[in-house]
């Protein structure tokens, strides 16, 4: 497993939620999104520190804020990522101190090219970094000395950096840099040496932008892990979105994927560059799984919480090594009818729920081979799996515009006889473990196994039917339960007869489902 976080030595899939913007300036909202979050059954919540309340005054630190996040994470047993709203968030500087909004000759903003400034910190001044990485250099100091538990695993640096408004500074200072032969590091990362617009010509601009950002946030870094041996990371604005004009429909300067070698060759101290994904379609998440599932280990901070959204990050899951996803806005979980889950919200919130059931078989198997995604699309009503020594027919509970599909299987058992999961997509995760073990989690699926053995045995009368085969299977076993906190399966419900006709099923209150097949069936 190509992880990012670690407890007690150990991977740990970090599976959760981010608290919206504001909710870390009140203690009140902080302790009701963290109860949810440890409700829903997810492991991490997520939640910022805003440098204007760390630093209200220069050189003069406050660690209230720091000290309520990590104690509310505590009562509620859950980790914890620090997001640092420090010189940039989502390309703007709006959380910095008001002792530096007020010194803009000390902390110039960039300006835009007709000279106009921008609510942007220009990277450009070393007066400006140096106090960003002050800051940052005290809280982690200060989160190094109350952490021996282990309850903050991560610290996210800046948020989805970079300027908005300008794909460059146009200020005097950065002109003139910009007009300079650009550094040794940069020509052998270009293969050739002269000003930025020589070697990157229309891109110039985003080029030099993200250097000198990826070279500001990495001397962060490095004073940061001086401080404090914890994964540190920077998120990303897409740079897929709309028209994909850097400081226009994303801030230049961020690690977007077709500059992301540039970034990272600037920031090399970075532990992970991490996507924020609100895109669905699946050309997208495609470039998205090579360019950030590379190299480094893959986590997705901020997840738009749909139920397309979370199928797409089960299957890099399984197919990508995605050591971890957050839904954005936890807060919004909770604003339902007597503070439950709102019903557009609910199912993405299971497909969630189903890799935080599946973590310590993610934890245990990611990357070899034994974990498989379930993911239905448009147009389809079943999904071919080839486990090696069985294949795996999954049929989903709705045709979802399959004009080929079979009919739909709705036995379950007596506690969901009127269950109907048919408006739901299928989704969720199966672990074979071989020697015919099968964990399975999810929602609008049921798992019909075919053991191989040549075309004879498969076209025998036994399997020549849905109907035949589903009571034909060789179960030594199908139970329910869960994984504790050592990782050990726990059954809490047998199933057997009707319950076993009709393949093996999931729904999302089921927890975990373990069949042990009988591999000795056919040897007699």
């Amino acid at each position: 497993m190509k992880t990012l976080f670690h407890v007690k030595g150990v991977p740990f899939f970090s599976v959760g939620g981010q608290v919206n913007n504001s909710t870390s300036y009140s203690a009140e909202k902080v302790e009701t999104v963290f109860s949810h979050v440890k409700d829903f059954g997810l492991n991490t919540v997520a939640a910022p520190v805003y440098w204007e309340l760390l630093e209200p005054e220069e050189g003069h630190y406050d660690f209230a804020q720091t000290d309520m996040l990590m104690q509310a994470a505590r009562r509620h047993g859950l980790r914890l990522v620090l997001l640092w709203f420090g010189t940039w968030k989502n390309g703007n500087s709006h959380y910095i101190p008001r002792w530096m909004k007020l010194n803009g000759k000390r902390f110039p903003m960039a300006k835009s090219a007709d000279g106009v400034p921008v609510c942007s910190l220009s990277p450009h001044f070393a007066a400006t970094q140096k106090a960003d990485c002050a800051a940052f250099c005290a809280m982690c100091t200060h989160v190094a000395q109350n952490n021996a538990d282990e309850t903050v695993i991560g610290i996210q640096v800046e948020n989805e950096p970079g300027l908005m408004g300008t794909p460059r500074d146009y200020g005097a200072e950065a002109e003139e840099r910009f007009r300079q032969t650009v550094s040794d590091a940069v020509a052998e990362f270009a293969g050739r040496s002269g000003t930025w617009e020589e070697v990157f010509g229309e891109d110039a601009a985003e080029c030099f932008t993200v250097w000198s950002v990826a070279v500001y946030i990495d001397e962060i870094v490095r004073a940061g892990k001086e401080c404090l041996c914890l994964p540190m990371y920077t998120n990303v604005w897409l740079g897929e979105m709309h028209n994909r004009v850097p400081g226009v429909d994303y801030p230049s300067g961020g690690a977007v994927s077709k500059l992301l070698p540039l970034f990272r060759k600037g920031a090399s101290h970075l532990d992970a560059i991490s996507p924020d994904i609100y895109l669905q379609d699946q050309a997208t998440w495609n470039v998205l799984n090579r360019a950030y599932g590379n190299d480094q280990p893959y986590y997705i901070p901020e997840l738009l919480p749909g139920a397309l959204s979370v199928t797409r990050a089960i299957q890099a899951v399984a197919k990508n090594e995605l050591c971890g996803v957050h839904f954005f806005a936890a807060d919004a979980f909770c604003q339902g009818a007597g503070g439950g889950v709102p019903e557009h919200f609910a199912e993405a919130l299971q497909g969630l729920q189903t890799l935080a059931r599946m973590a310590p078989l993610i934890q245990r198997y990611q990357g070899s081979g034994k974990l498989y995604a379930v993911t239905q699309y448009e147009g389809m009503s079943e999904q071919y799996i080839d486990f090696g020594d069985y294949i795996g027919i999954i049929r989903f509970s709705s045709s979802f515009g399959d004009l080929m599909a079979k009919p739909v299987l709705s036995i379950r058992d007596i506690d969901h006889f009127f269950f109907s999961d048919a408006q739901q997509r299928g989704k969720g995760l199966i672990c074979y473990e071989g020697n015919g073990r099968f964990y399975l989690a999810g929602n609008s699926f049921r798992l019909i196994l075919l053991p191989k053995g040549g075309v004879e045995r498969a076209t025998a009368a036994v399997r020549s039917s849905d109907f035949l085969n589903t009571r034909s299977q060789a179960f030594l076993s199908v139970t329910q339960g869960t994984f504790d906190e050592t990782g050990t399966y726990r059954i809490q419900v047998r199933r057997n007869g009707d319950e076993m006709d009709n393949g093996i099923w999931v729904t999302p209150d089921c927890g975990v489902v373990c069949a042990e097949m009988n591999t000795t069936f056919f040897d007699c």
